[in-house]
């Protein structure tokens, strides 16, 4: 019932903020963007009811900003085509229909597309790509050309306040020049600012050499901080000095603000240890995952290089998570309101 309550409550005060934001075409780039992952798989994901209700519970986190994801499929690592029309992938009205409720409400929206394989689960999507010859490359690149142009022009149409180049391409980030021609032809449909997702600051700092080319550093971020089962705060602090110096280093050896595009933790037994991994097992544990949240967002309080941190995951399904799930969602669990406690006071 207070849920209940507190969804309609929102109303007048959403529709304002969503006015002020809606009045300005740009993203200024020293706002704190407080946001949380909005993951819809498949090609009904985004569609009925089901997934408005979910975004407007996203809402009461006190979250100002939603990436909103939309999957392109090649086969495995080896194939050089990207299939973005099939029913592994959310058809565009719902998509649009989502980033427009997603903006109703007050968010700003980035808009999120990443290439999953559909058929090799011994890999992902950063190990596209390990034979392929030059041509090989040539094809993949021509083939990623429409696909994340397809969506740039999407987030130009519903006025996404910012766009996501890719995610996690770690393989093809060494082909630099490839890059700044996605990026040069992205500009010409799209004249928002863009962010690169990338995955390696932990052990491959310099992999991508174009980060010039984006508005913003992106770094998916699950670092192990500690080898305690079930660590506390403290001990979560104490492994994130290292992983924010190395963050902090990469910023401004650029001069160039950084985005966590995804950071999060899985409410597991152990699930601060390889945060990544999300096919361990175990029992649920509430409380490694919202110390994992608490000591997060300490460590990046105030920190003047860092705009913004986006939490994984929020399910389009609103009755997923709660005390009983084990997976990435903070819905309905500690980890939520300390979420929305920290979201609250940060500006």
């Amino acid at each position: 019932m207070k849920k209940t309550l507190a969804l309609v409550t929102l109303g007048a005060s959403l529709l304002a903020a969503a006015a002020c934001h809606r009045a300005s075409d740009s993203t200024d780039v020293r706002e704190f963007q407080k946001g949380v992952a909005y993951t819809g798989y498949g090609g009904t994901a985004y569609e009925g009811d089901g997934p408005l209700q979910s975004l407007q519970e996203l809402r009461l986190t006190n979250a100002s900003w939603a990436s909103v994801l939309v999957t392109g499929l090649q086969e495995t690592v080896n194939t050089t085509s990207i299939d973005f029309t099939g029913p592994g992938t959310p058809n565009d009205a719902s998509v649009e229909r989502i980033i427009d409720r997603a903006h109703d409400l007050g968010l700003k929206v980035m808009l999120k597309p990443h290439v999953d394989l559909a058929n090799d689960s011994a890999h992902y999507r950063g190990e596209i790509g390990p034979a392929f010859t030059a041509a090989d490359w040539t094809a993949w690149f021509a083939s990623y050309r429409p696909f994340i142009l397809h969506y740039a022009e999407m987030a130009a149409r519903t006025k996404c306040e910012m766009f996501c180049v890719g995610c996690e391409l770690g393989t093809t980030a060494a082909h630099a020049s490839e890059w700044r021609k996605i990026v040069a032809a992205v500009k010409g449909v799209y004249t928002g600012p863009l962010v690169y997702a990338d995955n390696q600051v932990e052990d491959a700092p310099n992999a991508v050499a174009w980060w010039d080319a984006v508005d913003f550093i992106g770094q998916d971020a699950y670092p192990t901080l500690t080898q305690v089962g079930q660590p506390s705060v403290d001990d979560l602090l104490s492994g994130w000095t290292s992983f924010r110096d190395k963050l902090r280093q990469l910023s401004e050896k650029w001069d160039k603000p950084l985005i966590l595009t995804e950071i999060g933790c899985r409410s597991i037994l152990g699930g601060a240890q390889n945060p990544w991994d999300w096919q361990r097992q175990g029992p649920v544990d509430l409380d490694v995952q919202r110390n994992f949240y608490e000591a997060a967002l300490r460590a990046v309080a105030d920190q003047s290089w860092l705009r913004g941190i986006y939490w994984w995951q929020w399910s389009p399904e609103p009755e997923d998570g709660g005390p009983d799930d084990a997976g990435y969602t903070p819905h309905g669990k500690p980890a939520e309101q300390a979420l929305a406690s920290w979201y609250l006071r940060l500006k």
